[in-house]
């Protein structure tokens, strides 16, 4: 079971769910167990400072649907509107999951590979080592995708909005880059890990693109949806990408400033000798072509051999000396 928000205008609803499949091929529909309006307090009663007891509709109704002992999985589900004295109570008393953990079974395995989708294994991807550039993607090991078996769409969403809540919005920018492999729509050097340096226009097409396709795709929402607008749990990412890509500036801010100010500014184009290849092939004794198809290290020797004759401070010509150099250095770009 999983505690659902949701946003009518200014009014918060939140809702007990429970996935349940629907048929032989591991597609899961949510069903709502419990609706607890507004105030979820109102379903819960402080009894003597450190214990809450819950409605006895609300548990008779969780209990038709789960053989767990309800009032732990209620206190679970409802930790952040208990009393902060209870809370406290909880945290102080709970332990972290101490059991073996096993390795995943052919089944789970297979159940992995079928029901969970390419966009959550590059959430996953992201949560867990904060990578933007995902070409490593297919290291993710299976047994971080195991939290998302045997649910709907609908339960995976609100998984992921509470795992998403790691992030500071300074980090929206490159999540969403990430997770929708915008990258792959340019070929920047830097395309893969900086995506401040990109422009921000055509990063907001591209994502507009992928977010639309997402929103059609019926492997990954596998019945769990329907009208033709932008679903609910999708639309959080137009608000983090469009709400929250305007960061304050920082010197990371500054640095992609900087780089695209770099980029577009005018260079003057690269110096180029002067000197004809014949008269290069005079200078250096050697014929131009064979010049040309030396290693830098050969040319470096026979430079030096030849500076050593033209050079003024060995009774050479200062002019001639010039010329050494700068075909030397032409010869080396």
């Amino acid at each position: 079971m999983y505690l659902a928000t949701l946003q009518y205008g200014q009014k918060t609803v939140y809702e007990v769910r429970q996935s349940c499949p629907v048929d032989k091929y591991n597609t899961y529909k949510y069903k709502t167990v419990f609706n607890l309006g507004e105030n979820p307090g109102d379903y819960m009663e402080e009894f003597d400072s450190h214990i809450v007891l819950f409605h006895s509709d609300l548990l008779a109704a969780v209990s038709s649907h789960t053989g767990e002992d309800e009032d732990d999985l209620l206190e679970q589900l409802l930790f952040r509107f208990l009393p902060h004295e209870v809370q406290s109570k909880i945290a102080l008393y709970h332990r972290p999951d101490t059991a073996k953990r096993t390795p995943l079974t052919s089944h789970e395995k297979d159940a992995i590979r079928d029901q969970v989708h390419i966009f959550d294994r590059k959430r996953l991807y992201y949560l867990r080592y904060g990578a933007i550039d995902q070409s490593r993607l297919s290291n993710l090991h299976e047994k971080c995708c195991k939290v998302l078996l045997y649910q709907s769409r609908d339960e995976r969403e609100y998984y992921f909005r509470e795992e998403e809540k790691v992030l500071n919005p300074g980090e929206y920018l490159q999540y969403i880059y990430a997770i929708f492999n915008l990258q792959i729509h340019f070929s920047h050097s830097f395309a893969p890990f900086f995506p401040e340096a990109l422009a921000v226009e055509e990063v907001a097409d591209h994502f507009i693109s992928e977010i639309c396709r997402l929103n059609s795709d019926k492997q990954f929402w596998r019945g769990d949806r329907s009208g033709e607008y932008l679903h609910s749990h999708l639309q959080r990412y137009l608000i983090m990408f469009f709400d929250f890509s305007s960061t304050p500036k920082s010197f990371l801010h500054d640095s992609a400033r900087q780089f695209r100010d770099n980029h577009r500014s005018f260079r003057s184009p690269e110096i180029r000798s002067t000197i004809k290849p014949e008269r290069a092939s005079e200078i250096f004794e050697t014929p131009y072509n064979e010049l040309k198809s030396m290693s830098p290290e050969q040319l470096n020797r026979l430079y030096r051999k030849k500076a050593m004759q033209l050079h003024p401070d060995k009774g050479g010509d200062h002019h001639h000396f010039v010329e050494l150099t700068e075909v030397y250095n032409d010869l080396l770009r």
